[in-house]
C-alpha cells in the first residue's frame, strides 16, 4: 500500500483526465469547424472535401520545413522575450495580459463551434476574467483546457504530421537543454507564477481541492501540487490534430501514445531520489510519434 501511495497515482489520474479532456475538446473543435464551414486555412496549405468529410492537406516537404523553422523560431523568440520582460517589468499587469490574450485567442476556437464569432469572443474574454476574479484551481485549469484545445486545433489544422513531428523533436531537445543545462525554463515558470500567470495545469492531491482558493503567486506554499506546462499539453495534441487527414484512428493512436509518455514521465518524476523538475516533452513526444507510426501499419 505504501509503495502504491508513493507513486501518487491520484495525481497521475487527474493529469491523464485533464490531458484527455483537452485532446477531446480540440478534436471536437476541428469537427465542429468543419461542419460550420469555418476553416481558416490558406488555400495552398489545405483543402477540405465535404464529400469525404475530412481534411486533405497538400503540404510540400519544402513548405513543411519552412513552417517548422517559422514555428520554432517564433517559440524561441517568445521565450527570450518573456525572460527579458521578467527582468525589466516588475508589475503583474503585462503578464496577466499575456496570459489573458493566449486564453482568449485559443478559447474562441471551441466556443466558435457553438456560438457566433461575436458571442464566442465575449465568452472567451470571460475565461481569464473568471480566473483572476475567482482564483480557484478549477478556474485556472478550465481556462487552460479550453484555451489550449483551441490553440492546438488551430495550429494542428495548418500542419502536416511530418512538420508537427519535426517540431516535437526540435522542441524536445530544447526542453532537455532548457531544464537540465541552462535551467531557464524553471526560472521562466517560477517568474511567471510569481506574477500570477501560471502557464500550466495545476494538479492538486485530489479532485475535491479543485474548488479551493489558490494563491497563484505562491503555489508551492499552499499544498503539494504537480504542474503540467502548456507546451507539454498543447504540442502533443497539435501533433495529434495534424494526423486527422489520414483518419481519426491516427489521432486516437497518437493521443494514446502521448498518455503513455505522461505515465512514464510521472513514474520517472515520483521515483526520483532527489525531486527536481524534469523535461516532460521528450517522452510524451517519443511515444506520440511511435504510436502514430504504429497506426500507419494498422
Amino acid at each position: 500500500m505504501t509503495r502504491v501511495k508513493n507513486l501518487k497515482l491520484n495525481f497521475l489520474f487527474q493529469i491523464i483526465l485533464a490531458f484527455s479532456a483537452t485532446a477531446f475538446l480540440s478534436f471536437l473543435t476541428v469537427q465542429g469547424t468543419i461542419k460550420k464551414d469555418k476553416i481558416y486555412l490558406q488555400a495552398q496549405t489545405a483543402q477540405f472535401s465535404k464529400d469525404k468529410a475530412e481534411f486533405s492537406f497538400d503540404i510540400s516537404s519544402q513548405a513543411a520545413q519552412t513552417k517548422l523553422i517559422e514555428f520554432t523560431t517564433a517559440f524561441f523568440f517568445a521565450t527570450i522575450l518573456m525572460l527579458i520582460f521578467l527582468e525589466v517589468f516588475k508589475g503583474k499587469l503585462l503578464f496577466e495580459l499575456f496570459f489573458s490574450g493566449a486564453i482568449i485567442f485559443g478559447a474562441q476556437g471551441p466556443l466558435g463551434v457553438l456560438f457566433s464569432r461575436f458571442y464566442a469572443f465575449l465568452l472567451a474574454t470571460s475565461l481569464p476574467a473568471l480566473r483572476f476574479l475567482l482564483p480557484r484551481i478549477w478556474t485556472q485549469n478550465f481556462a487552460i483546457i479550453v484555451g489550449i484545445s483551441g490553440i492546438a486545433a488551430n495550429f494542428g489544422m495548418q500542419a502536416s504530421p511530418e512538420m508537427a513531428a519535426g517540431t516535437l523533436i526540435v522542441l524536445s531537445v530544447y526542453d532537455i537543454i532548457a531544464v537540465y543545462k541552462t535551467q531557464h525554463m524553471g526560472r521562466l515558470f517560477k517568474g511567471m507564477a510569481e506574477k500570477g500567470a501560471v502557464l500550466a495545469l495545476v494538479i492538486p492531491k485530489n479532485f475535491s481541492t479543485w474548488r479551493n482558493k489558490f494563491d497563484f503567486t505562491k503555489p508551492e506554499k499552499k499544498q503539494e501540487f504537480i504542474f503540467m506546462g502548456t507546451g507539454d499539453l498543447a504540442l502533443p495534441i497539435f501533433f495529434a490534430i495534424s494526423t486527422l487527414p489520414r483518419g481519426s484512428a491516427h489521432f486516437y493512436f497518437t493521443v494514446f501514445g502521448a498518455i503513455i509518455g505522461i505515465v512514464c514521465n510521472h513514474l520517472f518524476f515520483v521515483l526520483q531520489k532527489d525531486k527536481r523538475a524534469i523535461p516532460a516533452l521528450p517522452l510524451i513526444s517519443f511515444f506520440a510519434i511511435i504510436f502514430f507510426i504504429i497506426s500507419l501499419t494498422t
